[in-house]
């Protein structure tokens, strides 16, 4: 399935809605962040380092 609102960046480097992380409110993980573990609709926050959740994939790329 194609993510919706993560994307890479010009360099290249994978930009993780919170709505897509696997640590923001849509995910599966126990251990959610600090920033993102209620954010459950896209386009309100996401960060370089989050992990996407498994089955959704960017377009031409990660």
């Amino acid at each position: 399935m194609k993510a919706k609102f993560s994307k890479c960046d010009s360099r290249g480097s994978l930009y993780v809605d919170c709505a897509e992380c696997n640590r923001g409110g849509n995910g599966k993980d126990k251990d959610k962040c600090s920033s993102g573990w209620k954010i459950k609709k896209g386009g309100k926050g996401g960060c370089f380092c989050g992990v996407m959740i498994a089955g959704l994939k960017i377009e031409g790329g990660a």
